[in-house]
């Protein structure tokens, strides 16, 4: 290791200028997924490594590392034996068993051809070599042109056969891809290709990043990104309450092991671990998918309870407007770390497109184009209890979602809130949502509120469950409308169960839970006049915030989601768009009234309506349904996809029974051939387990096209027009904002 004085760092500092300078430009982008050598550009000796471990420089042996982009511009550098080479203190140099910051390098392009400077991150030191050892000295910090480095802080990196690096560890793709896949395309002609217009793809950062186990990337790889869930989830699973509200009685446990063994997850019942890893994403746009939209979501009751149950500090995380910037933000880094292991900006195969105009150019790119959305329940906060949340605060909102690239609006989720009521749910899952609505309603801003003197302790909390009712004439609704009462006495015991048992804070939650919180939940509906076969809607219909909102989104040309508004809200809004004749309209999930006279009202507006992926031969009768209500309105093109909801508390589709899949396959349109998936030491398998991992939407559609081969009623066509539909879809809706604002749309 070497040590420096003040007086031995000034020198470094002088010898920059005595030993000849070269400037820092910009950052390297086109050293990802290489194996290199690394020369010493003044000396000309490699870096390389003794017997012992010890890293030096010499002429003769060259030490092989593999370069693992961590972000644009940033590598690990992970060498021929498996172990990461970064820093050990200030200024020594030492192998890392496991990526860190100390083994994150920022790598810039410096004057002169193929050369490179190496900075520890978070450190104004650059690597060099010094008296046949590699070490760290500190560079000049300011420069108009770029930071000055001397020459033995200058390196090449020389390209080495790939063999000979240790291999990165990484999820496998499971397929090859031919050149003639990257043909661009006609911006202009209509798109070939599916959309899923429903996934949660920033989920590992909803709820402060306490619900889901894992991350889509981390900067330091799969063995950070998918490890074990026992840090979150609790020793098997017993911390888990989002996957708890959805077992009557609680869970039984699971084994939290995560890559490379995956002993549980990833499944396609899981509501809690990651489903959509980046390479599995990878996977299934390879298989046809054009289009995704990604909904950042959230309860910010849940969040609490979780924040409190991990012994963390809330600071104000869980609000609805906390959950859509950490989410978005997930998703734009999402986007830089794709692109970075695809060689740098622009580069990746995933683009946020923020116009479909935008959304042509990426796909012909033969790129994923991902449309950002908002499905959250206490949108903008406007829970009911927020006296901010006037006709101004929303026009604000507004605004800053079309800064942040969000384009696709929820204005109801699970909650009744400002804007109008929610659509009911069965059985325990709609109870926890029921609870959490109550609680979303009243003037609970966090939960510590309700042991807190100066707050809710001695006061009550307000807030209201749904006002439910018997629906009108020839409305289905919900029937079997879980008592709160029962669902507070059995379910909701797994909860207080958990919290009694933690450390430091279990023992206060418990002698206070009763007056605190308990209590004044009471009165708890019954709901005796909705048990078994009745027929029960929310009464809540569109609020005076509510119209104005969905006419703010409208002068945007946002696209509007239905699904989750309760009837009458529903019906109110319909009204309104079609005063408006505004295309952008969606349902994406189902979940709303699903009736004939309402899907011709909104194919006739030309809106676009998605269901969840089923076992393909179900979806076949899905997509021949739609699309001869659809070719009634031949204006407007026709085409159904899926809303798969991965990430989202939803489960995956099924394979058809008997349906096999012989490996390898191709894609539908032939440049892309899949091998049998298998992502660390475990094997799937699609006819057993169907979407464990998005990445096995490639059987799924397989399945879809072998459906359609056995059909005499061909509906693939369909299917492929769905991306041109929702695009389509888009255009009408951004035009009507265009005009709204006095400009031309393009």
């Amino acid at each position: 290791m070497l040590f420096m004085n003040a007086h031995g760092l000034g020198l470094a500092l002088i010898s920059i200028f005595l030993m000849g300078a070269a400037k820092e430009k910009q950052a390297a982008y086109d050293l990802a997924q290489g194996c290199y050598s690394l020369e010493n550009k003044a000396t000309g000796a490699y870096l390389g490594k003794t017997a012992n471990g010890h890293y030096r420089f010499a002429k003769g042996e060259r030490l092989k590392v593999f370069m693992k982009p961590s972000d644009l511009g940033t590598y690990l550098m992970y060498d021929q034996d498996g172990v990461f080479f970064g820093r050990n203190g200030l200024m020594g140099l030492k192998g890392h068993h496991s990526a860190n910051s100390k083994a994150d390098w920022a790598i810039f392009a410096v004057d002169g051809e193929d050369s490179y400077s190496l900075g520890s991150l978070n450190h104004q030191a650059r690597l060099r070599h010094r008296n046949g050892l590699p070490a760290m000295a500190v560079v000049d910090k300011k420069n108009a042109g770029g930071r000055v480095v001397d020459d033995r802080q200058v390196f090449r990196f020389l390209e080495e056969d790939m063999k000979s690096c240790a291999p990165f560890p990484e999820i496998a793709l499971d397929a090859t891809v031919s050149p003639e896949f990257y043909t661009k395309k006609d911006p202009k002609k209509p798109i070939v290709g599916f959309s899923d217009l429903h996934t949660h793809i920033g989920f590992p950062k909803a709820m402060n990043g306490l619900a889901m186990a894992g991350g889509v990337f981390h900067r330091y790889g799969v063995e950070h990104a998918l490890e074990d869930c026992d840090k979150i989830h609790g020793k098997n699973g017993n911390k888990n309450l989002l996957e708890l509200q959805y077992a009557e009685e609680g869970g039984s446990g699971y084994d939290t092991t995560g890559y490379p063994d995956f002993k549980y997850w990833p499944s396609r019942k899981t509501h809690t671990h990651i489903q959509a890893y980046y390479r599995w994403m990878q996977r299934a746009y390879l298989s046809g998918l054009k289009i995704i939209v990604s909904n950042v979501t959230g309860n910010p009751s849940f969040c609490q309870l979780l924040s409190i149950m991990n012994l963390k500090k809330e600071g104000g995380k869980c609000t609805g407007i906390d959950a859509v910037e950490q989410q978005t933000a997930y998703l734009y880094k999402l986007q830089d770390y794709i692109d970075a292991q695809e060689g740098g900006p622009g580069k990746g195969w995933l683009r946020i497109v923020k116009t479909p105009s935008e959304a042509r150019a990426v796909i012909a790119d033969n790129k994923l184009a991902m449309v950002l959305g908002v499905e959250h329940g206490t949108l903008f906060n406007c829970s009911g209890s927020n006296e901010a949340c006037t006709e101004s605060y929303i026009d604000e909102q507004l605004d800053r979602l079309e800064k942040m690239g969000i384009r696709s609006v929820f204005p109801i989720h699970r909650f009744d809130n400002d804007f109008g009521g929610t659509k009911l749910q069965e059985g325990s899952g709609g109870a926890w949502m029921h609870l959490t609505s109550k609680m979303s309603t009243s003037k609970i801003e966090t939960i510590t509120d309700l042991v807190r003197p100066d707050k809710l302790l001695n006061k009550e909390i307000e807030g209201y469950y749904y006002d439910v009712d018997q629906c009108p004439d020839g409305i289905n609704g919900v029937s079997s409308i879980k008592s709160m009462r029962e669902f507070m006495e059995k379910d909701f015991g797994g909860i207080v169960a958990a919290i009694k048992d933690l450390p430091v804070v279990g023992g206060v939650i418990d002698r206070s839970l009763h007056y605190a919180f308990l209590d004044k939940l009471e009165p708890t509906p019954e709901y005796e006049l909705h048990q078994k076969d009745s027929r029960a809607c929310n009464t809540r219909g569109l609020q005076p915030k509510g119209r104005h909102l969905i006419e703010g989104l409208m002068k945007k040309g946002f696209i509007i989601e239905g699904d989750h508004m309760s009837f009458a809200t529903y019906m109110a809004v319909l009204g309104i768009l079609e005063e408006a004749n505004y295309s952008g309209f969606v349902s994406s999930h189902g979940w709303f009234e699903n009736k004939a006279e309402i899907r011709k009202r909104i194919f006739a507006l030309g809106g676009v309506i998605t269901p969840f992926p089923n076992m393909p031969s179900l979806t076949k009768a899905d997509i021949l349904s739609q699309a001869k209500e659809m070719s009634e309105f031949k204006q407007f093109s026709s085409g159904m996809g899926i809303g798969s909801d991965v990430q989202g508390v939803a489960l995956q589709a099924l394979s058809d029974q008997g349906f096999k899949v012989n490996y390898p396959f191709k894609s539908i349109d032939g440049h892309v051939t899949f091998l049998s998936p298998k992502s660390g030491n475990r094997s799937f398998s699609y006819e057993k387990e169907g979407m464990a991992h998005y990445g096995l939407l490639a059987e799924w559609v397989h399945n879809l096209e072998k459906v359609d081969k056995a059909s005499d009623e061909k509906f693939l066509h369909h299917f492929l027009n769905s991306a041109e539909t929702y695009v389509q879809m888009w255009e009408r809706a951004y035009a009507h904002g265009q005009a709204a604002k006095g400009l031309h749309s393009h």
